[in-house]
């Protein structure tokens, strides 16, 4: 009896994990500083998140050694551009994880990171992946994300 019972709220449990898609949790938003820039100049590639009430973000700039996952930013290698720098997170919160007690950066409500480019031919384009974990600030939920975009 009491393995039915233990079965059936995993049930009910997974569905409710299985319901919430990241996709209803945070939307995304990829941008450029100028969209007149031609060969030579440098701009800022800008990722702007919507995060649901009660949910949060992973920050890019800690280190994953345990506990949270930042979040990762991958861009398609071209001959349009070059990378300067690394992924900067725009005023992200600062707390220290209890369970591993690790510091760690996260967003809530807003999320913005950017990152600077050097443009290397005019009608550049960019393209990549963010991936990471957003995380529910009422149950512990977590759900992992990876979102694709192109700047052209």
């Amino acid at each position: 009896m009491l393995f039915k019972q233990l079965f059936f709220l995993f049930l009910l449990t997974s569905v409710n994990v299985f319901a919430q898609e990241p996709s209803d949790i945070s939307k995304w938003n990829v941008s450029v500083s100028s969209k007149n820039a031609k060969a030579g100049d440098e701009v800022e590639l800008i990722f702007s998140a919507s995060i649901d009430k009660n949910w949060k973000l992973y920050s890019s700039d800690f280190k994953n050694e345990i506990g949270p996952l930042p979040t990762e930013f991958k861009f398609v290698e071209t001959d349009s551009y070059q990378l300067i720098g690394t992924i900067n997170p725009i005023q992200p919160k600062k707390t220290t994880d209890p369970t591993w007690d690790v510091q760690y950066t996260y967003f809530t409500e807003k999320a913005q990171f950017r990152q600077k480019i050097k443009v290397s031919k005019n009608g550049f384009n960019v393209a990549g992946t963010i991936k990471g974990l957003l995380c529910s600030n009422e149950d512990g939920l977590c759900i992992p994300f990876q979102e694709s975009f192109r700047i052209n």
